[in-house]
């Protein structure tokens, strides 16, 4: 009897473990003083159960200081995507950034890019996918 309710207790631990309230994925952001312009950092990890301590660890690792400082786990998710904009390329300066977790590539992509747009006030260019120009989607999501 004893092995048979220790045989149960360790399928429920290995049920709950693999559910997927679970998150996978995970972005943090980092903006010094909530001003792009003095710096921008991002991380994004998914279909990864530590994703929320190495997004934050990545984070972190930004070359200015008071940038990897300022990062915040925006968000932690399972079967979703996520999009990041910003409105500068190579040097110029970010004056605007904007990020989205949603159902779908498109939505996060459209949420992403009018958050940015609404953060630069009307200055520097406008806001396009940063990174790469992909959107990242964890699980099943497309």
């Amino acid at each position: 009897m004893r092995k048979y309710i220790l045989a149960m207790m360790a399928a429920c631990i290995a049920a709950a473990f693999s559910s997927s309230s679970f998150a996978e994925g995970a972005l943090a952001v980092g903006i010094p003083q909530g001003d792009p312009n003095k710096g921008f950092r991002w991380s994004i990890q998914i279909n990864d159960p530590d994703a929320s301590s190495k997004a934050m660890k990545d984070c972190r690792a930004a070359r200015n200081p008071a940038t990897g400082k300022a990062c915040i786990l925006i968000g932690t998710f399972s079967d979703q995507c996520v999009a990041v904009a910003a409105n500068a390329e190579g040097s110029d300066p970010v004056t605007g950034a904007g990020w989205a977790i949603a159902p779908d590539s498109a939505t996060a992509t459209q949420r992403a890019i009018a958050q940015c747009n609404d953060s630069r006030h009307g200055t520097g260019k406008s806001c396009q996918l940063d990174g790469d120009g992909s959107v990242l989607c964890d699980g099943s999501a497309k």
